[in-house]
């Protein structure tokens, strides 16, 4: 009798949930394997891009907190108030492939090719639930104009439906798989006013004159960045400079500046775990991993910083 409740508090503490999330280190994806730029080879040498695992932690989950390199985190501390887990994968799916965009366009243009500057857009990145916009707005269409309201940023759009009131149409001039197209979308009410129940990104577009194919699953966000652009280069110059095997982590502009991240010390012990010998890492971040020894840490705030460390 005591074994079975003993199984049954057991099995409750297992699915009971908790408003935490533990942070621990994730894959090591090897990018020489799966990015590509046509016409070229890939690079001999291995760029990893590092990742961390997020799990929503149970009641019992959370002993896993005392494990090395394991954190836990509020939920809060996540995911922005209002968004659920599902839309906040989709955004950082999105922002994976913003990066992905991004460093092919920082990396063509160190390698020296002519590539012209990108222009701001700004496209769905995600819909809120029970949004009426979900009918008529897809994932990725641009928004050209709100209204008689050009939408050069996101914050265009919020100025263009504040005045309305909720409920209220809004007619959207939008760009989708290159035709131009007028939407009519419903307003909703929300806490910050009338909006139009849709997560916003801006981004940057350009053609580039190599395209480059990025065969990634599983990871999202902005943080790999910095190994795609380290990565395409290599195989656009053919440059085999500095060691074989190269991981790091760091958001990147299209001016090759390089952002902070989150999970700096989960990443550093992927990393390890793949067998790099270098690390990039933000300058910003630097000084949560700057005591470890076993691995040479680069701090970088630039593309061109991190190339220059290479050569």
């Amino acid at each position: 009798m005591a074994t079975i409740v003993a199984l049954v508090i057991f099995a409750a503490l297992a699915l009971v949930p908790t408003p935490f999330f533990l942070i621990s280190p994730g894959t090591a994806v090897d990018l020489s394997q799966s990015v590509t730029a046509e016409g070229h080879t890939p690079p001999h040498r291995h760029f990893y891009l590092t990742d961390v695992a997020v799990t929503h932690a149970t009641v019992l989950l959370l002993a896993a907190g005392l494990l090395p390199g394991t954190r836990i985190v509020h939920r809060s501390d996540l995911f922005p108030a209002g968004v659920s887990l599902r839309d906040y994968n989709r955004i950082s799916d999105f922002a994976m492939d913003d990066s992905q965009h991004v460093a092919a366009y920082v990396a063509e243009r160190a390698a020296g090719l002519r590539v012209a500057p990108p222009s701001r857009v700004v496209v769905v990145a995600d819909l809120v639930d029970g949004s009426r916009a979900a009918s008529v707005l897809r994932v990725g269409d641009r928004l050209v104009r709100v209204g008689v309201r050009p939408v050069y940023e996101a914050s265009d759009v919020a100025r263009a439906v504040t005045p309305l009131a909720p409920g209220t149409p809004a007619h959207l001039e939008i760009e989708r798989d290159g035709r131009d197209a007028s939407v009519i979308v419903p307003t909703i009410r929300t806490d910050a006013g009338t909006r139009l129940g849709i997560y916003l990104r801006e981004r940057g577009a350009t053609t580039l004159p190599v395209p480059v194919h990025f065969a990634i699953d599983d990871v999202g966000g902005s943080s790999g960045g910095l190994m795609f652009a380290l990565t395409i280069y290599a195989e656009l110059t053919g440059d085999r400079r500095g060691p074989n095997s190269i991981a790091g982590t760091g958001t990147l502009d299209a001016d090759g500046k390089v952002g902070p991240i989150e999970g700096t010390s989960q990443k550093l012990i992927a990393a390890k775990r793949a067998g790099a010998t270098l690390f990039f890492v933000p300058r910003k971040n630097y000084a949560d991993i700057a005591g470890d020894r076993d691995i040479a840490i680069v701090p970088v705030d630039s593309f061109s910083q991190a190339l220059g460390a290479l050569h």
